[in-house]
């Protein structure tokens, strides 16, 4: 599976805090990791994208594995010195982003989504003075297999 996560900011990420935030992620993945930067002109957010290549995740360790990649995101949100609102999901997040487009609080169809910001319509999966964590695996599976 691609594990893509997406960065959603006002303003480009720079350079620098992309190193800084593919780091991050190497220093819990082994696994290839890519990093894809887009802006299209129908779009108001940049997007960053660092994908993880080839991970697995199995049903005995999805949360673990949750709980870290929150913990990651978590200290990006505290390295780069910009606000950005990240999507997690398994091989593409286009669908999401645009719905993230049109209403930045319509995240409940999404895997994984981190932000700064509190959305009152849901409860967030974890809750940090750094971060909120939006976990919903309906129309999201990270690749596991729930019976």
């Amino acid at each position: 599976m691609r594990l893509v996560n997406t960065y959603l900011s006002e303003l480009e990420i720079k350079k620098q805090d992309i190193e800084v935030i593919r780091n991050l992620f190497k220093k819990h993945y082994t696994e290839q990791i890519e990093v894809n930067r887009y802006k299209y002109e129908d779009r108001k957010h940049y997007e960053t994208d660092i994908d993880i290549i080839d991970v697995e995740f199995l049903k005995e360790n999805i949360y673990k594995e949750i709980d870290k990649l929150i913990k990651i995101h978590e200290k990006v949100i505290q390295s780069i010195g910009q606000s950005v609102e990240i999507i997690v999901a398994n091989d593409d997040t286009d669908t999401e982003i645009q719905v993230f487009e049109k209403n930045c609080n319509d995240v409940s169809g999404f895997g994984l989504f981190i932000t700064s910001r509190k959305i009152q319509e849901l409860k967030p999966y974890y809750t940090s003075d750094i971060c909120n964590a939006y976990l919903n695996f309906e129309n999201v599976s990270f690749g596991v297999m729930f019976e």
